[in-house]
């Protein structure tokens, strides 16, 4: 053992009375406690010397009424349990010193020099995110409540992150252009100290919507659907827009949009518009939802331009007692045909392709309008979740479809037999005519789940204003009202990534 192990171990033994012999081995090979050993044996002789300066100044008056700075009033124990950074170096010391013993000897040799600060304050922030505009205060953990730490700048390891350091308020600000971990180098000080150097690690997290993959469908596949649809219709008398966008866990993995639409509004003042949602978890779902609303668009067309049904309209023109239960029963006769004729055409194309009916399970929201001067009729039906609603300014929302929900929480119900042979089907068939109706919407879950939420909050009105107030910019659109609620539908909500479809009569 040399004399420098010799003096630290004197040194520990000093301070843990209990220790072996073997645990001083093992500490005096610890770096960061000899140099913290080395450290306080020259800084009590560099203070003895002050001391005996000062005393000699001061002709021996009250030398006991010397006092250490603060960094030095503390036991080494509490040195030991800081671990001070390596950083904290003694040759520093060493090459102040030199310097000193070379000016003039009447000088007080360490008259010029700046003290080393014995301990490590810890610095800290607040993590980031990409895209978000950023200022946080850097929070610093010191042993000393009363030490005034200066933070004199912050170096940043890595080009692009878009921060600066505002020196007057200790802040980092800016917005984030990448993610990832990264370092930051705080140079910092006590007052008559010299400056050190901390490095710490920074977290910016990454934009959740960068993170979603957007992978096209196989424009090959037997039943291959584009992942964008849209159509605008402009009459004398109102407007149509209707769009449907794949949702973000479709184009993460490249499957397809299983919502579809269907719009048309005829000659003689009739209006169809159909949505469908197709189950995510039946493999052909895609093509049933599209199956169905053609099927039962092309329907009842058929019947309202039908010559013989000509006097249905007269029917809701006059809207007495007599004629609302005759155009009751007409729609009552249409919806369950068009219903059947539908499911069909899905037992059909399952039977053609050998694959299971239910891979074609759909829900399917239904709706026929006629505007008649400041009147909305509308008869609707529906099987399975999305809304269908009428909206008035000046009067409650009128919500036009069940919320069908399935047999267990979270499920709905889809198109198919059980449906037809339900005592109660016709309580799927509304019928109605009011006045003052603003807005006519059909929407999949796609929509009301991420804006409603709930089947409850879909009589809260002010949920639906909201919902209005987002629209009426896009729809006042000149060009293509549909076009823009299509490029609006890509807004974000966390745990609804499902497809959208929304049409809107106005």
């Amino acid at each position: 053992m040399n004399s420098s192990d010799n003096i630290y171990q004197k040194v520990i033994s000093a301070i843990i009375s209990d220790i072996s012999q073997d645990q001083v081995e093992q500490l005096i090979k610890t770096n960061s406690i000899t140099v913290v050993i080395d450290q306080a044996i020259k800084t009590i002789a560099t203070t003895y010397q002050q001391l005996k300066s000062d005393s000699s100044s001061q002709n021996n008056d009250n030398p006991s009424n010397f006092t250490l700075a603060l960094p030095y009033i503390v036991p080494i124990t509490h040195w030991l349990e800081l671990k001070p950074e390596i950083d904290v170096q003694l040759t520093k010391l060493d090459e102040l010193q030199r310097q000193n013993t070379s000016s003039d000897s009447s000088e007080n040799p360490i008259t010029n020099t700046k003290n080393l600060i014995s301990y490590s304050p810890r610095f800290h922030l607040p993590n980031m995110k990409v895209g978000n505009n950023y200022s946080a205060k850097i929070e610093i953990d010191s042993p000393y409540a009363d030490a005034d730490i200066i933070i004199e700048n912050v170096l940043f390891n890595q080009q692009n992150l878009n921060l600066t350091f505002n020196k007057q308020t200790n802040t980092i600000e800016g917005t984030p252009k990448i993610s990832g971990t990264f370092s930051l180098d705080i140079i910092w000080t006590v007052a008559d100290y010299v400056s050190q150097t901390t490095k710490i690690d920074i977290i910016i997290n990454p934009d959740p919507n960068s993170l979603w993959k957007d992978i096209p469908a196989d424009e090959n596949d037997i039943y291959y659907k584009p992942s964008l649809a849209h159509q605008f219709i402009k009459t004398d008398q109102l407007k149509i827009a209707a769009a449907s966008c794949r949702g973000r866990s479709h184009a993460h993995v490249g499957s397809f949009r299983d919502d579809d639409f269907f719009v048309d509004s005829l000659s003689n003042g009739w209006n169809i518009t159909i949505v469908a949602d197709g189950a995510g978890s039946a493999k052909n779902s895609r093509k049933g939802s599209q199956l169905a609303v053609n099927t039962v668009g092309q329907y009842l067309k058929h019947q309202l331009l039908d010559s013989a049904n000509q006097d249905l309209l007269s029917c809701v023109k006059k809207w007495d007692h007599v004629s609302t239960q005759t155009v009751g029963t007409q729609f009552k006769t249409w919806f369950r045909d068009a219903v059947l004729l539908a499911i069909k055409q899905l037992e059909v194309e399952a039977d053609k392709t050998n694959r299971p009916l239910k891979s074609y399970s759909t829900t399917l929201l239904v709706a026929v309008t006629l505007k008649i001067d400041n009147d909305l009729f509308a008869a609707t039906f529906s099987v399975g979740d999305g809304a269908i609603a009428a909206f008035s300014y000046k009067d409650n929302i009128r919500l036009l479809a069940n919320a069908d929900n399935g047999e267990f929480a979270g499920q709905t119900r889809f198109l198919d037999n059980s449906i037809l042979r339900e005592a109660d089907f016709y309580s799927r068939i509304r019928i109605g005519k009011w006045q003052e109706i603003n807005y006519f919407l059909l929407m999949t879950d796609g929509i009301s789940d991420p804006k409603f939420e709930t089947d409850f909050q879909l009589n809260n009105k002010d949920k639906w204003i909201q919902l209005i107030d987002e629209l009426n910019p896009l729809l006042a659109t000149p060009m293509n009202p549909a076009k823009a609620l299509l490029d609006w539908m890509k807004f974000p909500s966390p745990g609804h990534h499902d497809d959208r479809t929304l049409v809107i009569i106005w």
